[in-house]
């Protein structure tokens, strides 16, 4: 049966810069995913955000408001038999702010992370970002005063 997964995601911005995760593909290729990942059963977005990024990075983060909505659907068969609960994500992007304290430790990095980057939204701009609907978006995004749908993407390509 398939499942549909949803993702809270966080833009966390500090002193003018964003956090992302740095992942390696299965091609050995970089890709930047914003921290967060999948809400458990009975877990408010809100609260899937905050362990999600403290999991991923060590971090503590409160969320601010809702700022986006994105959808992704892998057709490739050979993942979709491998992966089911990933291949069809619905991911919620809040806008959220680092709470001072020290950093833990990181706890449980996503899937094929290699590490955490502090970049200024203009350098994102310039790098292979997920979810791909943000890549060229991320200033409409943080000003808008509503939140963005930024789409449904179908992806056929092996991303595990």
């Amino acid at each position: 049966m398939p499942i549909i997964r949803n993702s809270a995601k966080a833009l966390l911005l500090h002193q003018g810069k964003l956090l992302l995760n740095s992942h390696l593909d299965s091609s050995g290729a970089v890709y930047y995913d914003l921290p967060g990942g999948g809400q458990n059963p009975f877990e408010t977005m809100e609260e899937a955000l905050v362990r999600e990024v403290r999991e991923e990075t060590g971090l503590t983060v409160r969320p601010l408001r809702f700022l986006a909505l994105a959808e992704e659907i892998f057709t490739n068969p050979q993942m979709r038999r491998r992966y089911p609960q990933y291949c069809h994500r619905v991911m919620h992007i809040f806008l959220a702010e680092l709470v001072p304290g020290a950093p833990q430790a990181q706890a449980e990095p996503d899937f094929q992370q290699t590490g955490s980057v502090w970049v200024t939204p203009e350098e994102a701009g310039t790098l292979p970002l997920v979810p791909i609907q943000l890549r060229g978006r991320l200033e409409e995004v943080l000003a808008s005063p509503s939140p963005v749908y930024l789409g449904s993407v179908l992806r056929d390509e092996l991303c595990m």
